[in-house]
């Protein structure tokens, strides 16, 4: 793979995350492993904020649920 890159202009690879592998158009292909929950991850193009926006109903739920019940309103210490 690296000698046809150095050797043939405009040689292209295609990495395929669904199907986990590296081929070209001259008949290589090379299978890869990945942790499905990275692969998941870079398919969906998400982030560590994104993956937590994905439960930002649920975040807002438990924010006004905390909310509502005071707890960050200074209480009166008479």
């Amino acid at each position: 793979m690296l000698k046809r890159a150095k050797t043939i202009p405009g040689y292209e690879l295609t990495v395929s995350l669904e199907e986990q592998t590296v081929t070209d158009s001259r008949g290589f292909e090379a299978k890869f492993e990945i942790d499905p929950f990275r692969r998941f991850c870079l398919i969906e193009g998400l982030d560590d904020i994104g993956l937590t926006l994905r439960h930002e109903a649920e975040l807002d739920a438990f924010e006004a649920k905390h909310d509502e019940a005071n707890w960050l309103k200074a209480k009166d210490s008479f």
